[in-house]
């Protein structure tokens, strides 16, 4: 059960929340600014946890098309063995 107001809702946040802390992480490193490490703990775990999720989304998609490519290729090496 999906809600559509959230989905464009976190369509539009996690792009925009990227950007922020990537522009952020930039001007600390460009300035030499000795950020805290909360920042960087939260700024690491939001990008890696949004860029994991998207990863293991693709992982599991590919797989799926990568077993049924795999078992229509067997089943049609199966079909031309019995003719």
């Amino acid at each position: 059960m999906t809600n559509p107001i959230v989905d464009i809702i976190r369509a539009v946040a996690r792009p925009a929340i990227s950007v922020i802390f990537a522009a952020v992480i930039a001007q600390v490193v460009i300035e030499g600014i000795d950020a805290p490490d909360k920042f960087w703990a939260l700024a690491g775990a939001c990008i890696l946890w949004w860029f994991g999720e998207r990863a293991i989304t693709h992982v599991k998609t590919t797989n799926t098309s990568n077993l049924e490519t795999i078992a229509n290729k067997v089943a049609v090496i199966l079909k031309d063995k019995n003719v």
